[in-house]
């Protein structure tokens, strides 16, 4: 039977339990010497074993926190107390282990927050707080930070969700103080050093997360918040969705950074926008979509989470395309174009339904064949009448999409690299008739041409 006893933050915060379970122990175990629950033991009973050559052998602390539990379990059937730092069942090890009883004792962190914790505050040690996944701005206590090594990655991590000034409660051996965040690696660091740090008020920060967002959209649409947004539906800006999605595309083109950043959370506002109206009026809640973007990712990716296998990227995206299949239960050629949606730009959905047909055998053999296609539906352009020109200008621009879809360029992209490279030459020519007090309409067309010639050699 193994007995957990808390020895708490410094010498004589032993309880009269935790010393009746150490004198009543067949062995006792200190998980290290060079705390002062080693110091407190050995005015109680000298035989004690210590675990610090284990700390010196392991390759990291969950194999460290293995190796305890086995010298433990290793004594069978006699009574074994374990003495830990803190409060008892917040020590890694412990929590490790299964079959164990606890004498609590005072907790690392009642020096810094008092008896109890602030609702929704989550407690670490270092080393946890180090691996999670999330960070949040709540409430948060983190404890045994050994040394300046973690205490600067457990800094850095807490920068991710609180600004640098976020006043910081820290205890190292008997001192209590307050600082900012930033300060933290300045402090000096020990088994039993632990901060405590909550966010500051919303309105007063300057770093934020998407639950953050979440919440100022719900305030903002909510009958304190702005009469605008409280009017707006799913059908009022769509219009929205589909500017800021060209306006992120641009930024991504230009590789501008600083826009990408504001553009990005200008789109993400969007989806927050249609979340939050979805339910104030009872449509769906955001875990709907959240479950069913989740359910896709897995779903679409067999070779990632099952056992498809997938060597490069081609096969990849055939997986996905055969499994979008599957869900969409699309089983012919004419379903899978009809499924194209029509509020895509038309060049783009032309393009969608080009390809999507040359997966059910509608393909033209090669380049080459597609390229007299675009001769032949020029040819039907020029010698149609006013009546069907329209129809045949369609054909064409079908045409060279196809043409561009079959020599791997994806038309959409093409076409705005060409507009803004025609831009780019009007600006240019615009600068030149400035610099030279010229006008365009008073040129002739060679002179037009030469000006038109120069713009490109300056601009590309």
């Amino acid at each position: 039977m193994i007995t957990v006893v808390g020895m708490g933050r410094k010498s004589g915060d032993l309880t009269e339990d935790g010393r009746t379970a150490i004198l009543r122990a067949d062995i006792v175990v200190v998980k290290s010497a060079k705390t002062h629950v080693a110091k407190t033991v050995v005015a109680i009973r000298n035989d004690a074993v210590y675990c610090d050559d284990l700390f010196e052998t392991a390759a990291d602390f969950d194999s460290l926190n293995r190796a305890i539990a086995q010298r433990l379990y290793s004594y069978g059937d006699k009574r074994v107390t374990f003495c830990v730092v803190g409060e008892g069942s917040d020590d890694t090890t412990v929590q490790s282990m299964h079959g164990v009883s606890v004498v609590p004792g005072v907790s690392l962190y009642s020096s810094v927050v008092g008896n109890s914790i602030d609702g929704g505050s989550v407690v670490y040690t270092a080393q946890d707080f180090i691996s999670a996944a999330h960070v949040l701005p709540q409430p948060t206590v983190i404890k045994c930070i050994y040394d300046k090594y973690v205490a600067a990655e457990v800094q850095l991590k807490l920068l991710r969700a609180f600004d640098p000034d976020t006043e910081v409660v820290y205890c190292y051996d008997k001192s209590i103080v307050k600082f900012p965040l930033s300060e933290l690696i300045k402090q000096r660091f020990g088994y039993q050093s632990t901060l405590y740090i909550k966010p500051k008020a919303l309105l007063t920060r300057q770093v934020f997360d998407y639950y953050d967002c979440t919440d100022i959209m719900t305030l903002l649409c909510s009958p304190d918040g702005c009469p605008w947004d409280r009017e707006q539906t799913h059908k009022s800006i769509i219009k929205n969705v589909i500017e800021e999605a060209y306006e992120l595309a641009d930024a991504l083109e230009k590789e501008d950074t600083n826009h990408t950043v504001e553009e990005l959370g200008d789109l993400l506002m969007q989806v927050i926008f249609h979340l939050e109206i979805a339910g104030n009026n009872g449509e769906f809640e955001p875990e709907t979509v959240y479950t069913r973007l989740c359910r896709k990712l897995i779903d679409r990716h067999p070779h990632v989470f099952g056992d498809v296998k997938a060597a490069d990227s081609g096969e990849s995206l055939g997986v996905w395309e055969r499994q979008k299949l599957k869900e969409h239960r699309i089983k012919g050629t004419a379903q899978n174009v009809l499924d194209v949606p029509r509020g895509m730009s038309a060049l783009m959905r032309c393009q969608k339904v080009s390809s999507r047909a040359s997966k059910g055998g509608y393909e033209f053999e090669s380049v080459e064949q597609v390229a007299g296609k675009v001769i032949e539906e020029l040819k039907e352009f020029l010698a149609a009448d006013s009546e069907n020109r329209q129809m045949e200008g369609g054909d064409l621009l079908f045409a060279c999409a196809s043409l561009l879809r079959l020599s791997g360029i994806d038309a959409e992209t093409a076409l705005l690299m060409s507009t803004e490279k025609f831009i780019t030459r009007v600006v240019e020519c615009e600068r030149l008739l400035s610099e030279r007090s010229q006008n365009l309409k008073e040129m002739s067309a060679a002179e037009f041409d030469a000006l038109w010639q120069e713009a490109k050699r300056n601009v590309g």
